[in-house]
């Protein structure tokens, strides 16, 4: 009996020993400064962040926490991306572990950002912020929505990253250092929907700076990381997915754009000017195959857009007009439309097939500038729908396509050489706060002393400088009564000069 009392105690005291004993060791896992996400919220897949001090778990209070705190925790914790973010709200009130935590985003633990936390006596309260709650994932890019701003079209622009968090959408840039064609292709094909391959990765912030003043509902808030290193042969989520040399770079003063192809029919298309009084003008001919070969219906008024494309794809600069008339040809082109940046018409949107059922059967006709010198700047002010005038936002030609003129710097005077190049006598209006275009910024800090005949002749910070330029800071001129001699006369005379001359 008593050796049956002793095993009955000894094993009482052994149980209690292991009991107590994993306790203690559990207790001595933990140290200040551990982080877990511990607690489901019931209908939604994030999880309660907690804290481990002053020997008790606690919350983390939600006030400051966005992306780049949420960035450093799952890098911490061992995970390669954010998969969301939000508070807990239904926690206000309650006194946190650790609260008001604000990281720069390429800190390796989030007790390098500054913070408050628990001491012995007292911690921080979450208010109406509430507690941190998110999930981190395996994936780069999770979350991420990649898309273009500020170009022609939606194949090209400053490349732009977005976050929901909530009613707030936090707007990102992409560092132009090692950006290259690989990672812009990437961006072209994983964009939703996606594009075409890249046809060039541009730094420099060639479509401008993301302008400050957002909307209410969505914040920029700098760069999202840099050095981008995209393999071709790898596959990403998107862009975001690309291994980088760091997140949140401090030094970085450019952004990255990028110009995509837009993916283009299966029709493959030639074309060719016909019946005009040189090479640079006359009816598009259309040939899509050996049996189809024709116009481009006007049934759908083309514009300067369109024009401009025809232009391109023929290497015969821009478009000076497009007009409409009958031809010795029969319509097989329908419903084109151009969003004015595309490298040929195959680019474009059209039909190969309908009925052109306007009046006389009408057909576009276009007369391009020729080929310009290298070193020349041609302008044009335009309206809201694309329409050249003596008014209108002020846009330059360059490198086969149209950018604007940043207005820090623009005076008067500046104004004057450009409605002296474009035919006009005087300057009404040089100052617009509410015109915004885009594609590439081309100049700023434009210095004419007035007596320049074009704006080429002027001083400026060198294409493509633009320092802190964005599209809402576009310059637009209004002219006044025109000279006897106008702009796109003297562009065709030059365009007719240069045929002859390489006649010769």
């Amino acid at each position: 009996m008593f050796t049956g009392v002793m095993k009955t105690i000894s094993l009482a005291w052994l149980l209690e020993t292991l009991i107590l004993g994993a306790f203690w060791q559990s207790a001595k896992s933990q140290s200040d400064g551990d982080f877990r996400l511990n607690v489901s919220i019931p209908g939604s897949n994030l999880k309660k962040l907690e804290v481990f001090f002053v020997e008790k778990w606690g919350p983390v209070c939600a006030n400051n926490w966005q992306l780049r705190e949420s960035m450093v925790l799952c890098n911490q914790l061992g995970f390669q991306f954010v998969g969301s973010w939000g508070p807990d709200a239904e926690d206000q009130g309650v006194q946190g572990n650790l609260g008001y935590v604000n990281c720069q985003g390429d800190e390796s633990s989030i007790l390098d950002c500054s913070h408050m936390k628990r001491t012995n006596t007292s911690g921080p309260y979450c208010l109406v912020s509430g507690v941190v709650a998110m999930t981190c994932v395996e994936t780069r890019g999770q979350g991420a929505q990649v898309s273009f701003v500020d170009g022609d079209a939606s194949t090209e622009g400053r490349v732009e990253v977005r976050f929901q968090n909530g009613d707030t959408t936090f707007v990102y840039s992409i560092c132009d250092e090692g950006w290259d064609l690989a990672d812009a292709d990437i961006a072209c094909t994983t964009e939703e929907p996606p594009n075409g391959p890249a046809l060039e990765a541009v730094g420099g912030s060639y479509f401008g700076e993301h302008p400050s003043a957002s909307g209410s509902n969505e914040q920029f808030d700098g760069y999202l990381a840099s050095g981008l290193q995209c393999d071709a042969s790898a596959t990403y989520e998107n862009l975001i997915g690309c291994p980088n040399s760091g997140w949140f770079p401090k030094n970085c003063n450019k952004n990255a754009g990028v110009k995509c192809q837009r993916k283009p029919d299966a029709l493959p298309m030639n074309i060719t000017l016909i019946d005009g009084t040189s090479n640079y003008e006359g009816f598009v001919k259309v040939t899509l195959s050996d049996t189809a070969s024709g116009s481009i219906c006007s049934q759908k008024v083309l514009t300067l857009r369109e024009g401009d494309v025809v232009c391109r794809s023929l290497g015969y600069g821009y478009a000076l007009s497009v007009s409409e008339g009958k031809s010795s040809l029969q319509p097989v082109v329908f419903d084109l439309h151009c969003d004015g940046n595309e490298q040929s018409l195959t680019e474009c949107v059209f039909n190969a097939g309908g009925n052109c059922d306007r009046g006389n059967t009408l057909e576009a006709k276009v007369t391009c500038s020729g080929p310009l010198e290298a070193n020349k700047y041609p302008v044009e002010l335009t309206d809201q729908l694309g329409a050249r005038d003596k008014k209108g936002l002020l846009r330059v030609f360059r490198d086969g396509r149209w950018g604007t003129v940043c207005k820090t710097g623009w005076t008067k005077e500046d104004a004057q050489v450009v409605c002296r190049q474009l035919g006009y006598s005087s300057v009404v209006s040089y100052v617009s706060e509410d015109e915004s275009g885009s594609g590439p910024i081309y100049l700023s800090n434009v210095d004419c002393d007035g007596t320049e005949q074009s704006l080429d002749q002027c001083q400026h910070d060198g294409l493509g400088g633009h320092e802190g330029c964005s599209h809402m800071m576009d310059v637009y001129v209004e002219c006044g009564s025109a000279m006897m001699v106008c702009n796109a006369i003297l562009i065709a005379a030059l365009a007719s000069l240069a045929k002859f001359l390489s006649s010769q």
